[in-house]
């Protein structure tokens, strides 16, 4: 027979959070949230917050502490000589549901954006991605619109423009209001589009306001067009 003693509480001893550094410190630079990671002697992490990203409304220690309370993550902010916010986790669940509440936002738009911007690629699109927490815009910059057209194109749209002189204003603006009913339509619910006429130091360009929900099923669609479905007519 076993004698070995059990837990009479039938309890786990907490994991601690400190062999989680490599963990949390790959999730925040894949986060693009500047903070540093470091182990303690007690085995808990202390992460010291210098990022913009930071999701508590002030850069104190009371509202951090609030935040931390809100989202039921079992840990403590400090302030450190230099001003900043310190975090300091002890266990291992604490570290996971920062990275999940804090990083996650940021995580999720991130690797959507990289997705999309891949796409892209594959098919030769100019574009820029720029992100905030909840919204990726996607930047098409070039004399005429001309990638605007292209990804019509992808989208199944590849006469999109016709009868648009992409050289004015004008034209510019009606193509902007019909890929935005394109880009709906994809979407399933609607997407900001602005079209910008260009000037001697920018060309013109079609910026386009995405949820990150939404930027993934334009990404999906990018990805299931073939290729040299980008092959258009330009339109002068």
């Amino acid at each position: 027979m076993n004698t070995a003693s059990a837990d009479p509480a039938g309890t786990v001893p907490p994991q601690p959070a400190a062999p989680l550094l490599t963990v949390l410190s790959d999730a925040l630079d894949e986060a693009r949230f500047v903070a540093e990671a470091v182990p303690t002697t007690d085995d808990a992490l202390t992460v010291t917050v210098y990022s913009s990203k930071a999701p508590w409304k002030e850069t104190t220690p009371e509202s951090a502490n609030d935040w931390l309370d809100r989202n039921e993550i079992a840990a403590t902010a400090s302030l450190n000589d230099g001003d900043y916010v310190v975090i300091t986790l002890s266990t291992a669940e604490a570290v996971s549901r920062f990275i999940a509440v804090a990083l996650g936002p940021w995580l999720r738009v991130h690797t959507t954006a990289a997705q999309l911007a891949d796409a892209l690629e594959a098919h030769g699109l100019p574009h820029e991605v720029a992100v905030s927490a909840h919204v990726i815009e996607l930047i098409l910059p070039d004399e005429g619109l001309s990638s605007t057209v292209q990804l019509a194109a992808l989208l199944g749209a590849p006469r999109l423009a016709d009868g648009l002189n992409l050289r004015r204003a004008r034209g510019m603006h009606r193509l902007a209001e019909r890929i935005q009913w394109l880009l709906t339509g994809v979407a399933g619910s609607d997407v900001d589009v602005i079209a910008e006429p260009g000037c001697a130091h920018a060309e013109d360009r079609l910026t386009i306001g995405s949820t990150v929900d939404q930027a993934r099923l334009l990404t999906r669609r990018i990805t299931d067009a073939p290729n040299g479905a980008v092959s258009v007519t330009q339109h002068n």
